[in-house]
């Protein structure tokens, strides 16, 4: 349609329903989520902007408009229309999704502590979590979810969050779940208790050799300190760890407090800036080292790629900068906004970008609101300490880039997942019953994996099993991708006897960009780049 008069009647209640959100915005009470007051100046007021009118509107529409409307669903358009032209990181949130939010920001949900996955359009447990409600419940590795308090789960008919929506709830109630193994047609009536589930950021720590400790951070969630200063405490003082290999690789970032606080124990000297923020309404802070430093750390190497950013890129910049740690890998995201929250008087929040985050040496981390990639300003040359050039406008761009072993965004890739863990849960019970044992029997587990040839017989039969017109696709890429199938099945295997933390033991042994960095981890920062 291109008429001008009736483009605007198409949209006229859409105008009408974004004053009601700048009414809604303006006259809202504003807190900040972290309970920081802000300052009186910072307050929108009446002195500035009038809701009155908008209230009038609002009655007019709801009394007198021809037909009846929603008006909540044309707020929530409108602020979405509002928002659209901003930066792609400032964003309204309705209240009904602030659970969620929490649990992401927090670490932790309540349910039942299970990880699982659409196997043939019917969700299965991988493995409960140690100690969770689940596993003390008996449910086990195989289980297929037939039903949650009587409601069935049948194929297609839900999606996956909403049907662990259905399973969590509030903390002490009980949920009721129909279940039938993999390996079996019989059905169990399985009564879990809902609990506290604290989701780790730290989600694998292990002495990757003598003097090399490896830490993988998933997120920044509000314990990520804790959790890195508990095993880096475990193996220096056990295992006389000295150097540290720190994966922030597909980190989306979070809390900036617990990154800094990570630098502060990585930098030893007191009061050097390890990152800054200033905006157009926002004065320049500066967050600097403490100097006081628990356990020493040696030679830092940080590994990230496309998937690390915000929090993740500040630690990779200000290492860098600082001549600190050798970065591998490749250009991260590009995130480098700050936003704060504030409470809405409806119970929804605003996510809003206050100010931008610069590295020591003044870089900007952030990459241009318009393009999916990174594009380095090669002509905007920044030092580090020492006078090495470093660039600004697209990441953080590593010292070494090294590309990660797989590409997980192929679509055939996404299928054979499926199929590969389909597979390693009927190897693990039929070799060994489900069960689940400790982490530190890991080197058994690998030791003792079907050979590679059993393993593709398997996974080539399971994929007969696939829809018909994806098997040929699917067995041409397994031809091609031989290697990494492999790769990820024996990852899978050891990921599912032994949860989680197995499966980046696994993965890395194979992993160049881990074993390049475990092959430079013990060269001081100089003698790393000069033999690159």
């Amino acid at each position: 349609m291109t008429e001008t008069g009736k483009k605007y009647k198409i949209w006229e209640p859409l105008l009408l329903s974004i004053m009601v959100v700048i009414g809604m915005i303006a006259g809202a009470s504003l807190v900040q989520s972290n309970n920081k007051s802000l300052k009186p100046e910072t307050t929108i007021t009446n002195t500035r902007y009038s809701g009155r009118q908008v209230e009038e509107i609002i009655r007019f529409l709801e009394t007198r408009y021809v037909s009846e409307i929603e008006t909540d669903a044309l707020v929530e358009k409108a602020i979405q229309s509002i928002l659209q032209g901003l930066d792609p990181h400032t964003h309204y949130f309705p209240p009904d999704q602030m659970a969620e939010i929490e649990e992401r920001n927090g670490g932790h949900y309540v349910g039942i502590g299970v990880e699982v996955a659409f196997i043939r359009d019917s969700l299965i447990i991988l493995y409960p979590r140690k100690d969770s409600p689940a596993e003390k419940a008996g449910l086990r590795p195989g289980d297929f979810i037939l039903s949650v308090n009587g409601r069935e789960i049948k194929n297609d008919t839900l999606e996956q969050k909403e049907i662990l929506g259905l399973i969590k709830g509030i903390k002490g109630t009980k949920v009721n779940l129909v279940v039938k193994s993999i390996a079996s047609q019989e059905l169990r009536t399985v009564e879990v208790l809902r609990e506290e589930i604290k989701v780790p950021s730290v989600v694998s720590a292990y002495m990757i050799d003598s003097a090399v400790a490896y830490i993988k951070i998933q997120r920044f969630t509000n314990s990520t300190y804790r959790e890195f200063m508990d095993q880096w405490e475990k193996f220096a003082t056990t295992r006389h760890a000295e150097h540290l290999i720190l994966d922030l690789r597909d980190n989306p970032g979070g809390y900036l407090k617990e990154a800094v606080n990570i630098l502060s124990q990585i930098i030893e000297e007191e009061g050097k800036l390890l990152v800054y923020t200033e905006g157009e309404h926002q004065q320049r802070i500066e967050y600097k080292s403490t100097g006081k430093i628990f356990f020493p750390i040696g030679n830092v190497t940080v590994l990230i790629n496309e998937g690390s950013a915000s929090a993740s890129e500040i630690i990779a910049g200000c290492l860098q900068d600082q001549d600190r740690g050798l970065i591998i890998g490749s250009p991260s995201y590009g995130k480098g906004l700050v936003q704060e929250q504030y409470e809405l008087s409806n119970g929804g929040i605003l996510r809003l970008t206050i100010s931008r985050y610069y590295t020591p040496s003044g870089r900007s981390i952030q990459k241009a609101y318009d393009t999916t990639t990174s594009v380095v300003d090669t002509q905007l040359v920044y030092r580090t300490v020492s006078g090495r050039p470093v660039h600004a406008g697209g990441g953080i761009i590593p010292d070494l880039q090294v590309k990660d072993a797989i590409n997980w965004n192929q679509p055939e890739l996404l299928a054979w997942m499926d199929i590969i863990s389909e597979y390693a849960i009927r190897y693990n019970l039929k070799e060994h019953d489900g069960q689940i044992i400790p982490i530190t029997q890991i080197e058994e587990v690998i030791q003792n994996l079907p050979s590679d040839d059993v393993i593709l017989r398997e996974l080539t039969a399971l994929a007969a099993l696939a829809k018909k017109d994806d098997v040929p696709d699917l067995l041409s890429f397994l031809k091609i991708n031989q290697d990494d199938i492999l790769h990820i099945a024996h990852a899978t295997i050891v990921a599912y006897r032994t949860r989680e933390e197995g499966w980046f033991i696994a993965f890395n042994e194979d992993d160049p960009v881990v074993q390049k960095a475990r092959s430079m981890a013990k060269l001081d920062l100089l003698m790393a780049l000069e033999s690159k």
